[in-house]
């Protein structure tokens, strides 16, 4: 079937995008990695595509949807799914176009920025007392093995779905160190979560605000600990990568 655009989505902005191309009445294909990130679109007049893709993935996929032009909305930190979507906007010769969340500036001077995971973790190992992760399932296995004391110091909050759960008991975090919530979250959730785990540093990529970050920096001005902010990567990087 040929559509307009194809866009990559998954994020709250991809919606955004979604509503703008449909009002000029362009006919959209979604493309998404899970079937959360489809359920966010139901109310949308278009098709979707559901599955994590390679380049290869992605080469069948725009040669079996032919389109006008392709929309990046991907998380600004999915920097492999942005890098394999040019290559294959490239190879097809499709245009091409990226969608940037809108930078902050964080007012906190308790703000430690750091490149990547790996430079969180060092960071950490600097510091005594309980963390908060809020950076997701995907890089939790990693904080688990290399923070010290990480089995009793780590809490962590994740998406509230089953895949989230078996990703925090694969990495070995106890169930109770597990905190499964739904986004958006205000400065008083915030608050009560810093409290209930005793958290003496936060940990959070900068997704902007969309992703809660000016709300999770107010709530560690008000509880008066540090957080740590994770850069958005450049090219050819991800948020565990050098």
């Amino acid at each position: 079937m040929n559509y307009d655009t194809i866009v990559i989505a998954g994020t709250s902005e991809s919606r955004d995008v979604i509503v703008e191309q449909l009002k000029e009445g362009r006919k959209v294909l979604a493309c998404v990695a899970t079937d959360l990130g489809a359920e966010m679109l139901e109310e949308y007049q278009v098709d979707i595509h559901i599955g994590r893709l390679d380049l290869d993935g992605f080469l069948a996929l725009f040669k079996e949807n032919p389109c006008d032009r392709i929309i990046d909305a991907s998380h600004p930190f999915a920097r492999i799914v942005t890098e394999t979507v040019i290559r294959a906007a490239e190879i097809l010769e499709i245009p091409y176009e990226r969608y940037e969340r809108q930078d902050l500036i964080y007012d906190y001077d308790r703000i430690i920025s750091v490149a990547d995971t790996d430079e969180a973790i060092a960071v950490l190992n600097r510091r005594r007392g309980n963390i908060l992760l809020t950076t997701g399932v995907n890089t939790c296995g990693i904080y688990a093995r290399q923070v010290e004391d990480g089995k009793n110091r780590l809490y962590v909050r994740v998406l509230d779905t089953a895949a989230s759960y078996e990703g925090c008991r694969k990495a070995g975090y106890p169930r109770d160190h597990v905190f499964g919530e739904m986004p958006p979250f205000s400065v008083e959730d915030n608050l009560r979560l810093i409290g209930k785990t005793g958290a003496c540093i936060m940990v959070s990529k900068d997704s902007g605000k969309t992703g809660g970050v000016d709300v999770k920096v107010e709530a560690c001005r008000q509880a008066g600990i540090e957080m740590i902010l994770i850069r958005r990567p450049g090219p050819g990087k991800t948020d565990s990568q050098k």
